[in-house]
Formats: C-alpha cells, structure tokens, sequence
C-alpha cells in the first residue's frame, strides 16, 4: 500500500471510529440487557470491519490483493509466452496473428492503468 493510500485509510478510520465507537455504545444502551454499564463493547472488531469496507470502497487496497491486477498481469504474460512460441520456431507470425498479440498486450495495459488509476468503484 503506498504512502498516499495508507495516509488516506487512515485518516478515513480516524475520522470514523468516534462516529462508530459513539453509535455502538448507543445501541447497546437500548438493545442489550444485561449490560452493565461499565462493561466495554468491543468496537475494535467493528471498526476493523468497518475499515475493511471503507478501503474496499475507496480502492485502497495494496495491488498485490487486487484480483483485476493479478488477472492483466497474467494475461499479459499469457500472451507474451504464446508470442514467443510463435516466434520460436524460427518463422515470424503472420500480420493477423502479431496484431492479436499486440491488442491483447494493450488491452491488459488499459486494465491495468484503469485499475490504478480508479479512485472508487464503478457506480458510485
């Protein structure tokens, strides 16, 4: 995760756990008998949960643990790896088939830019 994004989770769970912490307590106020006043409520657990969405929302999970990054590198080097059997046998591939390999290489690099570059989800 970079700097930026790590920065930016943070902040978001900063601003958010007093938000959290404060309407748990509440709740448990009006829903939970049995409940001593003194005792604690494990808000950890859901702010831990609660950050997981907000990361996911906000696209700041580490590329490693992006499934869309994982699949366009694999498929660039799918493509590479078809190209150079092709190539292997000592005669260049014909027009049509090179042209496939570079519009798959391209593809899979829009991908991968659109990915990176995607501040939120689509249709939010």
């Amino acid at each position: 995760m970079s700097t930026t994004s790590k920065a930016a989770a943070q902040a978001v769970l900063a601003s958010i756990t007093p938000a959290i912490a404060a309407a748990t307590h509440s709740a448990v106020r009006r829903e939970a008998v049995g409940l001593a006043a003194g005792e604690a409520v494990d808000t950890g657990r859901i702010v831990k949960e609660v950050s997981a969405v907000v990361i996911n929302q906000t696209n700041n999970e580490p590329w490693f643990l992006s499934r869309v990054t994982l699949f366009a590198i694999g498929g660039i080097l799918t493509t590479l790896y078809t190209a150079g059997l092709d190539f292997s046998d000592g005669t260049p591939p014909t027009v049509e088939a090179f042209s496939g390999y570079l519009a798959a290489i391209g593809t899979q690099f829009g991908v991968l830019y659109g990915r990176w570059v995607a501040k939120k989800p689509l249709g939010n």
